[in-house]
């Protein structure tokens, strides 16, 4: 019996001191909680974190939300990057990060125009009034003023209110697909939605950024915060997405079970995060492209190593050799 009981004791014992050690990971994220965090909170409530030695904590963003500033001050070790242009401009800047995984193989990103207007595509929104947000005017929009035609003299500032576009019926409004167009049918106004994606866009989104010193000094638990959010995406969005939507009501007040219901079906039906097995999967030919396409427009530096700013060494063998 006393043997039982010290086998007991020891068993217990060395348990506490491994789950002590379990290393803590603050994940920033670049946004309210919301469908499209769905894999790293569905990793959360699931335990896929814990079962792999990680204590991960979701710190949800919002409108004043600048994770690459917060990235490049060492104020942060792990953050979401909304769009490839951050690292890259943060590789610019002389800041030391790497992308290691991504959420969404399509960027959400949308233009919607209210149902009259006569438009089968962007291209037809060419002088169109345009309700964009700051950080959208150095980004995508000069890729639509290259791609499309479009001008300054169409920008409207977005303040994250759909208000101005609701009553201005012959203008534009970006947003996320699995967002917006939501938010517009709610208030009266089913619109007509047009994905960057569709249309060329090569960026990926919802990608995780690391510092590099970090990775450097923490590589066994990058790897593992990125494999338990692969399987958070692939449980999130093809099995049962429950565990996780609790965690994002509870984090945001603002969000509704409705709301996040029609942002995991455009998840699904668009393919924004591709096939289920190559969830957060990347590609140096990918990353090239963009690079080069956004280069070439000014939008990002020239004569950038754009390797610098990702690494596929956590990812699938075949999507390549990360750097």
């Amino acid at each position: 019996m006393r043997r039982l009981i010290g086998i007991f004791l020891f068993v217990f014992i060395f348990g506490m001191q491994v789950r002590a050690e379990d290393v803590a990971i603050v994940f920033a994220t670049d946004w309210k909680a919301q469908a499209e965090h769905g894999g790293f909170y569905q990793a959360l409530a699931k335990g896929f974190y814990k079962k792999r030695g990680l204590e991960v904590s979701i710190r949800p963003g919002g409108p004043q939300t600048d994770n690459p500033r917060l990235m490049a001050a060492g104020a942060l070790d792990i953050a979401m990057a909304s769009n490839n242009f951050q690292p890259l401009n943060l590789i610019a800047a002389g800041a030391d990060v790497k992308v290691v995984m991504a959420s969404f193989q399509k960027d959400p990103q949308v233009l919607m125009v209210h149902p009259h207007i006569s438009a089968g595509g962007i291209s037809d929104l060419k002088g169109m009034p345009v309700f964009i947000s700051d950080s959208a005017v150095a980004t995508f929009w000069p890729w639509l003023a290259a791609k499309f035609g479009f001008e300054d003299s169409q920008i409207r500032k977005y303040t994250y209110s759909l208000a101005p576009w609701l009553v201005n019926e012959s203008t534009a409004q970006e947003g996320y697909l699995s967002s917006e167009p939501y938010t517009a049918a709610e208030a009266g106004v089913t619109p007509k939605v047009f994905l960057f994606a569709d249309a060329g866009y090569p960026g990926y989104a919802g990608m995780v950024m690391v510092r590099n010193d970090y990775l450097q000094a923490n590589r066994a638990a990058v790897r593992a915060f990125v494999e338990a959010s692969i399987e958070g995406w692939q449980d999130y969005v093809w099995g049962d997405p429950t565990p996780g939507n609790a965690l994002i009501l509870k984090d945001n007040q603002e969000m509704t079970p409705q709301l996040i219901a029609f942002a995991i079906g455009k998840m699904r039906d668009n393919e924004m995060l591709g096939s289920q097995p190559n969830v957060g999967q990347m590609t140096e030919k990918r990353w090239a492209s963009f690079y080069q396409e956004m280069s070439a427009l000014g939008i990002v530096e020239t004569g950038l190593d754009a390797t610098d700013a990702y690494t596929l060494e956590f990812l699938k063998a075949e999507t390549g050799t990360g750097k």
